[in-house]
């Protein structure tokens, strides 16, 4: 996919932005479920991965987590930041441009307590998607978790109007095990309830071993 053809669907109105915060993110971090380590120094670091218009950051920001949002979409970070600034969390907050995929994300250096994707990893084939499951090993350390929530389904099982627009268009769809397959030998992985909807959508927390 194309940043522009990101920044076109922000202007329109892209439909993940009704969702504003994860709600099972939400749920983790009102349980504690979701907290990094005591460290000695400072605030704990989460890494969202896809971004966006900044909703899990700033939601991560104000249950005290210093925050890095990455996007390739320029449109979508200044959002971000302005989204930041009226929560009263941009000390906490930073935003970078960068591609997810690449070896190095410039101005990102981990590792991080939390990395969370958001309908991120699920958006991508081939080389990009080893790109970005590269990039949360990199920035990921023993005792990491991880919040991954995506569309996983068996493509034969959507329906077929689901399928063109989210398998051949988007390809916003992760195969049966893809996550464990991924993620296994690096991560403990849980599969949470899957959420009510949208259909076909799963979530997990994973814990980097």
């Amino acid at each position: 996919m194309r940043p522009w053809f990101y920044t076109w669907l922000y202007k329109r109105g892209a439909a993940w932005e009704r969702v504003g915060v994860s709600p099972e993110l939400r749920e983790l971090v009102a349980e504690g479920r979701i907290k990094a380590p005591s460290r000695s120094e400072g605030r704990p670091r989460a890494l969202d991965l896809g971004c966006g218009t900044g909703s899990n950051a700033v939601f991560l920001a104000q249950n005290g987590f210093d925050v890095v949002g990455v996007d390739f979409t320029e449109f979508a970070l200044e959002r971000a930041r302005g989204r930041a600034r009226e929560a009263g969390v941009a000390p906490h907050c930073r935003f970078v441009n960068g591609d997810l995929s690449a070896a190095e994300i410039p101005g990102v250096v981990g590792p991080f307590d939390l990395l969370v994707d958001y309908g991120t990893l699920d958006d991508t084939t081939g080389p990009v998607k080893r790109g970005i499951v590269d990039t949360v090993l990199r920035l990921s350390r023993p005792g990491s978790q991880f919040f991954h929530w995506c569309f996983a389904a068996d493509k034969k099982d959507l329906p077929w109007v689901a399928r063109k627009r989210m398998s051949r268009l988007l390809h916003t769809v992760m195969a049966p095990g893809e996550s464990q397959r991924l993620f296994g030998r690096a991560f403990d992985i849980e599969r949470l309830p899957d959420p009510p909807r949208p259909a076909h959508a799963a979530c997990f927390l994973m814990v980097r071993r």
